[in-house]
């Protein structure tokens, strides 16, 4: 296998196999398109359950008439990245407290193409 074949099964690998972080790729309408075994393990959902929806049903129904996920979006778009600490819903219907980064990917052009959002569940006394 030649270094950048390595080098990119190892990038894929090291994605899917983080346990601590949900990791998940969204396009630019919020739907996920790839997963990490953290989503698993954080919010509940088997790969084939969670791909093609849409994240925001990882939010409370409150934020979601709120608008929280298409706001973060877009200042992430706006901006390159949001970031927001809040109550998150796992499959089961129970919250945790989260910390979610969201990144805006560009083509060469720029153009906001995507996101990857990574979530991280706050324990105890956290704040970041």
């Amino acid at each position: 296998m030649d270094k950048k074949k390595e080098l990119e099964e190892l990038h894929v690998n090291m994605i899917k196999e983080v346990q601590d972080f949900a990791i998940i790729l969204l396009d630019k309408d919020g739907t996920i398109l790839s997963w990490n075994i953290g989503v698993e393990k954080i919010k509940g959902y088997k790969e084939n359950e969670i791909i093609g929806q849409n994240f925001n049903i990882f939010y409370l129904p409150q934020d979601r008439q709120d608008r929280l996920p298409n706001k973060l979006l877009e200042l992430a778009a706006k901006e390159g990245r949001a970031k927001h600490i809040g109550r998150r819903v796992r499959k089961d219907g129970t919250t945790f407290w989260g910390s979610i980064l969201i990144t805006a990917l560009h083509d060469k052009d720029h153009h906001v193409i995507g996101f990857t959002k990574l979530t991280r569940e706050l324990r105890g006394n956290e704040t970041e």
